[in-house]
């Protein structure tokens, strides 16, 4: 790799990234009059989750007094889920209520809303959208196909027919639509016939049939007096993806919900990102001088740049949904971005200590640093992938490339992981471009500079000052104690969840839904004793709003289980909560019980998606590292990998948290940041292989190894934690209890992988290796 840079290339880089920076969080807008237009979207302009931001509660009701079954229900929930996660909102909760065939929605205002519009929200998400073709020109002509023979549809602009260009929706057809269709226009060809397309009621075009067409394929174009906007292709095409509903909706009621996390989770979060960005900045330049100083520049550009994809940055792309998974996706992104520069930052010390020049350590260290970087980014964006294709929307490119894995659950999605796998995978592939690309570019440009030539601005130890001799800990020869220290861990958070008891949110078991009108405020502690009192449970969910119809004050109470609430005890709630709080006149509004929104099948196509996830995590380690025996490497760090998960269920036990979306994606987030620690010390350990050969054992070289990646491991730990920590003391301070219980646990699973990289996987390869040899001998 090229090391010799230019002065210029520092300072454009660095100014580059500084107005990227600005305008990813601030944006560009120019206001005339009362007229804003907008060029750059900024973090203002995000669509926040109902964690952070708050939102809507609708209820939907078949029109007409249509009577639904319960399959039916259950296809328009997925419906509903599959247009909600293309339309990029990805935090809501959909539940079923089959005793009042309702659907109960909730999810976040757009950015910039402050009032709900009803028949907006009913017109992009309860539209029936039945696509039917026909013969003729009427609604009522022969039916050719439907929505349900449409394999694809994709908005497109372009020349149609040799005519100007316009915007057209292009239709792929399945297999037995495209025989229908081949057949229907080859009959229709040589009679003059023509067709008609219908969404629902609305006929949207209607053509002559002047060719046989049997390639599968069509369009939808619209009529000269009315084209197709941009927007309506974009709409249609996303309708007709998704599916139709099985019967029409109408809004029953609908109502504001506050952020279940608080008013102030917002400003708390990032005051949060604030304080331990500047605390990573002093971190990294103690430690690593000039490049620490540069990669914090690079890891500034880097979280820009992750906002500017979650934003749209520019107006025409919608924004992402950010809610509590996603930051946990931006940290993790940033825990790898600080950890690329970290490995290359080390290597430069290390190559500048052993006597090398500048320029030569520069060359030495980007060489060397470059390739755990991308085994350790490589294992991240498996993850990634694996989420995406499985939660994310059923029309999606991962979605259709794992059809094969996922298939027998049909399809179905997870807006809160499929965003978690977003802003990781963003993240990471952005990690590429700032946190190796970026930083590289300015070392070389600073290194060109006369006055920043000095070895020690770069990690070398002043002249005549001989390094003190580091002193080899022997962890191969402590495996015993580490595995035992392990297994008896586990046996304690297993004893912990049947003496404690796992508690279930209501997104996987379903519950009741109580909501009620109330007068003056209230102290919610208060309200929440008396409820879980007059209901017989500890894990309620209390969230406030105001009911949009008569501007009543709101309070939405969830109570998790498989038992329904009754008439009466809701009439007991209403008395205790009176009693206990006369001057807030509870009064009901309504009692749904609800089935779960994650149930079995959600919970088995998690577990299949996680051990997807290990097999091609697996399969990778096991070729990347086959000169050294990558398979048996490769599980014990799965084997690993289950003690990290297992301390993030036990911490979640510990602090009696309902295991809920978050819970799956904390999990989630452990598994990616683990197994990278796990790779970085593989690698080191076939790199010393390659340098030692057999002379040295197997035993000598792991610890070498391990001696070798510690001080990387533990410095990268040490900033993502670092983080995590400033996030629970501000929750605490701001009493956010719901980002402690989040947070916490995240930060217990990072020290444990920490643990389990440089102690369990390689203590487990080696214990395993001795056990292969004594059968040979």
């Amino acid at each position: 790799m090229k090391t010799k840079g230019k002065a210029w290339q520092l300072v454009l880089t660095v100014l580059l990234i500084a107005a990227f920076v600005y305008t990813a969080f601030f944006g560009v807008a120019v206001k005339y009059g009362d007229v804003t237009k907008t060029y750059i979207k900024g973090a203002k302009d995000i669509r926040f989750g109902v964690d952070i931001k708050g939102g809507v509660n609708v209820t939907f009701v078949p029109s007409d007094g249509y009577d639904a079954t319960d399959d039916q229900l259950e296809a328009a929930q997925l419906v509903i889920e599959n247009r909600l996660v293309a339309l990029n909102v990805t935090d809501y909760e959909l539940y079923v209520d089959n005793n009042s065939d309702s659907l109960i929605l909730e999810f976040p205002w757009q950015s910039g809303e402050t009032e709900f519009d009803p028949e907006a929200a009913i017109e992009e998400i309860g539209t029936t959208a039945y696509l039917t073709f026909r013969e003729g020109s009427s609604a009522d002509g022969e039916l050719v196909l439907d929505g349900s023979m449409v394999e694809s549809a994709a908005a497109q602009y372009g020349p149609v027919n040799g005519s100007s260009s316009e915007y057209y929706v292009a239709l792929k057809f399945t297999d037995e639509g495209a025989k229908a269709f081949g057949d229907a226009t080859t009959r229709l060809y040589q009679t003059g016939g023509t067709i008609s397309i219908w969404l629902d009621d609305e006929n949207v075009s209607t053509a002559s049939v002047n060719a046989a067409i049997t390639d599968g394929s069509a369009i939808i174009t619209s009529s000269a007096s009315s084209p197709f906007t941009q927007e309506d292709v974009v709409k249609m095409a996303r309708q007709i993806n998704s599916g139709s509903l099985p019967f029409a909706l109408t809004v029953d009621s609908y109502s504001t919900i506050s952020p279940s996390l608080g008013e102030n989770s917002l400003s708390a979060m990032v005051l949060a990102g604030v304080i331990a960005f500047a605390l990573i900045m002093v971190l990294m330049t103690a430690l690593y001088r000039l490049p620490g100083f540069l990669a914090c520049i690079a890891l500034a550009g880097q979280v820009a740049a992750t906002l500017a994809f979650v934003s749209g940055y520019f107006p025409v792309f919608e924004s992402f949904t950010l809610t509590l998974p996603g930051i946990a996706g931006i940290i993790l992104a940033i825990g790898m971005g600080v950890d690329a520069n970290v490995i290359t930052a080390e290597r430069i010390k290390e190559e500048l200590r052993s006597g090398k020049s500048l320029d030569g350590a520069l060359k030495s260290g980007f060489a060397r640093g470059l390739t755990p970087i991308i085994d350790g980014n490589v294992t991240i964006v498996i993850v990634a992938i694996v989420l995406m294709g499985a939660f994310g929307p059923s029309d999606g490119f991962f979605a259709k490339a794992l059809h094969f894995v996922f298939f027998a659950f049909g399809p179905s999605t997870a807006g809160t992981i499929y965003a978690f796998g977003y802003t990781l995978l963003t993240g990471v592939l952005l990690n590429f471009v700032f946190g190796i690309f970026a930083t590289r570019i300015m070392i070389r440009g600073a290194a060109s500079i006369k006055a920043l030539r000095d070895p020690r601005l770069y990690g070398a130890d002043a002249p005549g000052k001989t390094p003190a001799e580091k002193k080899q800990v022997n962890f191969v020869g402590l495996r015993k104690r580490f595995l035992t220290f392990s297994a008896c861990l586990m046996a304690a958070i297993v004893l912990c969840a049947v003496v404690l008891g796992v508690h279930l949110d209501t997104e996987f078991t379903g519950g009741a839904m109580i909501t009620l009108s109330y007068e003056n405020s209230f102290e919610m502690s208060v309200v929440q004793k008396a409820a879980s009192e007059a209901l017989g449970s500890n894990g309620l969910t209390l969230q406030t709003g105001e009911n949009v119809a008569t501007g009543e004050q709101t309070l939405k109470i969830s109570m998790p289980g498989t038992e329904t609430v009754t008439t009466d005890e809701v009439q007991t709630l209403l008395d205790s909560l009176n009693e206990s709080c006369p001057d807030n006149s509870f009064a009901q509004l309504s009692l749904s019980n609800v089935s779960a929104a994650m149930g079995t099948k959600f919970l088995q196509k998690s577990l299949v998606a996680v051990v997807f996830a290990l097999v091609l995590i697996l399969a990778y380690i096991a070729y990347r590292f086959k000169k050294i025996g990558g398979l048996t490497g490769g599980m014990m760090a799965v084997l690993a990998l289950l003690n990290d998960l297992m301390v993030v269920f036990g911490t979640f036990v510990l602090l009696r948290a309902p295991l809920d979306g978050n819970f799956i994606a904390a999990m989630l987030t452990i598994l990616g940041y683990s197994i990278n620690d796990t790779v970085v010390v593989y690698d080191r350990i076939r790199e010393n292989r390659g340098l030692l050969g057999k002379k040295a054992g197997f035993q000598e070289l792991v610890n070498h190894s391990i001696n070798q990646s510690a001080r990387r491991t533990i410095i990268t730990t040490v900033t993502t934690v670092m983080a995590l920590a400033v996030m629970c003391i501000v929750s605490k301070l701001y009493g956010l209890d719901s980002i402690f219980t989040f947070a916490f646990p995240l930060m217990m699973g990072m020290l444990s992988g920490v643990y389990t990289s440089l102690c369990v996987s390689t203590s487990a390869w080696v214990a395993w290796s001795e056990r292969k040899n004594a059968k040979k001998n």
